[in-house]
């Protein structure tokens, strides 16, 4: 357990360590944290890699985390545990320069099999949201207390310095909320916020938190939304429970294609946007999903995808046939061998179906329609299936030296297909995105940002938001070193004049 908490000296005396990044103030907190700071939704403890890039990232300049106790089922916050008690011990970090963002709310994983084994032996948590058959969501104190808990043993700290309610709009949308008028749920919704905020209180005044706040993806929204969340409503609540109150911060999402936090305004009658409100209440404001838009069509990932020159001038001829060739090997190791190989028949029955990627591409492949969705059908189905499948038939002590060479043979055609395909849709997502890198060209100011047409989509995207004086922080997914350096380069670069303008006149 580490001692401590992060203190707003020590977060400016790490700041000043690094004088070519910008840095900026986490609201009324008091914190100097770095202007992008490191999202840690997809990392986990399992994972080298990751541990690697935190460490990297803090070494070069980042002091602010954000994790959940959901994400990777609580793997994310052990990770980051275990790389600041690293650091710690080395020397190399004083706990009080690093800010420790988590949240509440989500009853997912291992959260999930407790709470039913608690509900079915009638010892249930209170005001649980029975939101899908695998998503449960409750912020009722009693259930807060054990993920606080939870959240510190994993990160191995005593005190978590910005607590935040993760997106209790849930309850807005739930099968319960039908059954109620507008007006009543509405009443019911910022009861129960109030009563998370009451005990929040208490949690600050025991050191296990420093500040609280509110996560949510619906601050953004139109206020005739249904699960439109008022952040002035939030405000009041904290006001009435003590206007000495520690709702410090918020998070929100924001990006070049989803503007609503600028666009919408929702706040005192519709006279404010988001943005404006939290920065007149003095809140600092995380920003995520920076760089992942989510509109009508699904998921646009605003970055440049890199481009084999060899894979993207082949014709659809010679795609065929190199998926027809990774088809017949398929094929024909598995009829030659896996009757012979010694594999219980539940493996035998799983190799049989996952030995077929050949199959899965000559099916799909012209259909995937974008970068993103053939990056989910090769994380969700390809690689793993494939992987298990190779996994299975290396470790049979019948396989031969023949055998093995021909699964490596194998292997080697389903990287280099699927080098194919990132190439040929990466290359569809550049030009569709060549618009975009224009019209933010022509949006800034020679000597504005130095070299700023030179920059990637992703660096452009998240300039464009951390110039937003409303905006703390950027957060951004960094699970590799080459990302970390991406974020480094832009936080070299300043910030853009009159950034809220620039933003409306984007085009998407």
């Amino acid at each position: 357990m580490i001692k401590s908490r992060a203190l707003a000296e020590n977060t400016k005396d790490f700041a000043e360590k690094f004088p070519k990044l910008l840095y900026k103030p986490l609201g009324k907190t008091g914190f100097t944290v770095s202007a992008c700071g490191f999202g840690a939704y997809r990392i986990d403890y399992r994972v080298k890699e990751h541990f690697e890039s935190l460490e990297y990232a803090i070494k070069n300049g980042i002091n602010i985390i954000d994790t959940s106790a959901n994400y990777s089922d609580g793997g994310s916050e052990t990770l980051i545990g275990n790389v600041l008690v690293d650091l710690v011990n080395k020397g190399s970090l004083l706990r009080e320069e690093i800010v420790i963002v988590s949240k509440g709310g989500y009853i997912q994983g291992k959260n999930l099999e407790a709470a039913r084994k608690m509900k079915e032996a009638g010892s249930g948590y209170n005001e649980v949201t029975e939101y899908a058959e695998n998503i449960w969501h409750c912020i009722h104190p009693d259930f807060l207390k054990d993920q606080i808990t939870l959240s510190l043993e994993r990160l191995k700290i005593e005190t978590i310095d910005i607590y935040l309610l993760h997106n209790p709009e849930y309850f807005l949308d739930s099968p319960f909320a039908k059954e109620l008028e507008p007006e009543i749920l509405r009443k019911e919704y910022y009861m129960r916020i109030k009563k998370a905020f009451t005990y929040l209180e208490e949690e600050v005044k025991s050191g296990r938190i420093s500040y609280y706040g509110i996560s949510s993806n619906s601050f953004v929204k139109n206020s005739d939304d249904p699960v439109f969340t008022s952040l002035k409503d939030c405000v009041d609540a904290a006001n009435e429970i003590t206007e000495d109150n520690n709702f410090y911060v918020i998070e929100l999402p924001l990006n070049l294609y989803e503007k609503g936090a600028i666009e919408n305004r929702n706040q005192v009658g519709d006279s404010y946007n988001v943005l404006e409100y939290a920065y007149e209440s003095e809140l600092g404001v995380l920003v995520n999903r920076p760089l992942n838009a989510i509109g009508v069509t699904g998921l646009t990932r605003l970055a440049d995808f890199p481009v084999n020159d060899e894979y993207a001038k082949l014709d659809e001829t010679q795609i065929t046939a190199e998926i027809n060739l990774l088809d017949l090997m398929e094929d024909e190791f598995l009829n030659e061998y896996l009757d012979i190989l010694n594999l219980t028949d539940k493996n035998k029955e799983a190799v049989n179906y996952f030995l077929k990627a050949g199959k899965l591409l000559k099916e799909n492949w012209k259909n995937f329609g974008t970068i993103e969705s053939f990056n989910d059908i090769k994380k969700q189905y390809l690689i793993p299936r494939i992987n298990f499948a190779l996994t299975t038939l290396v470790s049979s002590p019948n396989l031969t030296d023949e055998m093995k060479d021909k699964l490596d043979k194998i292997a080697r055609q389903v990287n280099k297909l699927v080098g194919i395909m990132d190439s040929i849709y990466g290359l569809m997502a550049n030009v569709n995105q060549k618009e975009l890198h224009l019209n933010l060209n022509t949006l800034v100011e020679p000597g504005e940002a130095a070299d700023f047409m030179d920059l990637s989509l992703s660096q452009k995207a998240i300039l464009f938001i951390n110039s937003l004086k409303e905006v703390s922080c950027t957060l951004v997914g960094m699970r590799q070193q080459k990302y970390v350096d991406d974020v480094i380069g832009v936080l070299e670069k300043g910030v853009l004049l009159n950034a809220s303008e620039k933003f409306l006149k984007i085009s998407v």
